[in-house]
């Protein structure tokens, strides 16, 4: 198919993994990018929050289904699995509701698609650090580690239905797992582990950095320390945007700014199914250097990934349904602390770590949002959680195709959004 000659400047709101992967993208398809970013810097905001997971077997929709009765259940625990207040708004009961039959009608459906997805942006991603010979901060292979038996088995049900990637992986346990990570030395209890050789992590605020210089080499102009206003379709066909004191006037835009896109659309009479989560993250120097992983860790139970990068070592992922705040609840650092110290007690001082909260966006079915909006020429390009570098990657490359009017190189089939439902 040929290029949509009818968008030639496409506006991108945000900078963060999402909005600085996908105007790469569309430079090299030859659009005239610009980058809208309210920060002083790309990667400043959700994508600091990233876990670094480059994860196709371990990628899974982030459903929530029993949210409500594990976060009332563990309310006056001090190391939650999940953060959640004592009251809810009817905006987010409503999110729960939707997130609990999502999770009961489409997960195993869902779960493939987002398979498909992260094992295509896992490709682009590897890709681009070869092509462009980016500094990595890479660690290979992953331990899938399952605490209840109920995960465990919900693995193992779906396993069937992923045959057809053909992405190896191995039910391990015991000795199997410290052969596979010799600093492993938990004597948790455990229900079940899985192990995906090629699924791998590494830093994606540094990959994010290194891919804004490759854009602007592709021509792609940055705009820092820059707030959207607001959109307004123009007659013509053009977009107007809003920032601060001035407006500029492009072909089309990209809603790359999460929770950020509401009141940008809410105006032009479109809502988005979004809630915002809080993710919390440590970061810790290696103390040890025999006793810290090289392979990465996935905590099924809370949502946390723990991987070496460099000289210092991340635990990420914890979900807190909870306001948005700079520093993580002090329950949510227990909970850090309890996991990293649980594998890997030796590794370093976990209790000195830099410890940091961040907001990003999620759809009741876990599932990115990316695609048209029932405006033709404004898209959208958010909700990847935590754990979405892949899928951030994969959806950029997916959406840069559709503007363009190319043929996707995988199956888009359930991975890109009309805007119908909005």
């Amino acid at each position: 198919m040929t290029q949509n000659k009818t968008l030639k400047q496409i506006a991108i709101v945000g900078g963060g993994l999402a909005g600085v992967s996908t105007a790469y993208f569309l430079a090299r398809a030859g659009f005239e990018v610009a980058v809208l970013e309210r920060r002083a810097n790309v990667a400043e905001e959700a994508t600091y929050g990233n876990s670094g997971l480059l994860s196709p077997c371990a990628a899974q929709p982030l459903v929530l289904p029993g949210i409500l009765k594990t976060g009332w259940s563990n309310l006056f625990r001090n190391e939650p699995p999940i953060l959640v207040k004592s009251g809810l708004s009817p905006s987010r009961w409503r999110w729960v509701r939707k997130s609990r039959r999502d999770y009961q009608d489409y997960f195993s459906l869902n779960k493939q698609r987002l398979t498909r997805l992260a094992a295509y942006g896992q490709m682009l991603t590897q890709h681009l650090q070869e092509h462009y010979v980016l500094e990595q901060e890479n660690s290979q292979g992953l331990l899938h580690l399952f605490r209840q038996q109920a995960d465990a088995d919900r693995s193992a049900a779906i396993q069937d239905g992923l045959q057809q990637f053909e992405l190896p992986r191995q039910q391990v346990q015991g000795e199997e797992i410290q052969r596979i990570e010799p600093a492993f030395q938990s004597t948790l209890p455990l229900a079940g582990a899985m192990y995906y050789p090629n699924d791998t992590a590494g830093n994606c605020v540094l990959f994010v950095k290194q891919l804004r210089a490759i854009a602007q080499s592709l021509g792609v102009q940055f705009h820092f320390s820059q707030t959207v206003k607001a959109i307004r379709p123009e007659i013509g066909g053009r977009i107007a945007i809003d920032i601060d004191e001035q407006t500029l006037s492009v072909d089309s835009v990209v809603l790359a700014a999460g929770m950020q896109n509401l009141p940008l659309l809410k105006p032009l009479g479109m809502t988005l199914p979004l809630c915002a989560l809080q993710s919390y993250n440590a970061m810790a120097a290696v103390k040890n250097p025999d006793e810290a992983p090289n392979t990465v860790l996935f905590d099924e139970s809370y949502k946390i990934a723990i991987a070496r990068v460099g000289n210092r070592i991340r635990v990420s992922g914890l979900l807190g349904f909870l306001p948005r705040t700079n520093q993580p609840h002090a329950k949510a650092i227990n909970s850090l602390l309890k996991v990293a110290n649980e594998y890997y007690p030796n590794a370093a001082n976990f209790n000195t770590a830099n410890f940091w909260s961040n907001t990003f966006a999620l759809q009741p079915n876990g599932m990115p949002l990316v695609g048209a909006t029932t405006h033709g020429n404004i898209f959208i390009n958010t909700g990847h959680g935590a754990h979405g570098w892949a899928a951030a990657v994969g959806s950029a490359k997916l959406l840069a195709d559709a503007i363009a009017g190319r043929d996707s190189e995988i199956n888009s089939d359930g991975l890109l959004w009309s805007g119908a439902s909005a």
